[in-house]
């Protein structure tokens, strides 16, 4: 495996991670806003509709991400971003 492929994994695992945070702290802000200041009908289903939308977006980039050895799916391998090995063929990911 290349130094690049090592490069573009950790940029992968670094951008799943900040975004998961930040998807949860969006989540957070959405349910205190619909909790204590009631939306209108639009802002509302709007909050939730971008809410989803973005649960949508982070599932998609977990899954997106391949071994650049074997091809197995990174994603399905049990925790957000970048496993340390791939369970398929064992490579290392992260060093």
């Amino acid at each position: 495996m290349t130094e690049d492929d090592l490069k573009s994994l950790r940029r992968h695992h670094n951008a799943t991670i900040g975004l998961f945070f930040a998807f949860w702290i969006y989540f957070l802000i959405v349910i205190v806003v619909i909790n204590f200041f009631p939306p209108s009908n639009t802002t509302h289903d709007n909050l939730i509709g971008t809410m989803f939308g973005a649960a949508i977006v982070l599932c998609l980039l977990q899954f997106k991400k391949c071994c650049p050895d074997c091809g197995a799916n990174l994603g399905l391998q049990r925790r957000l971003g970048i496993p340390k090995k791939c369970a398929k063929c064992g490579v290392i990911l992260k060093k």
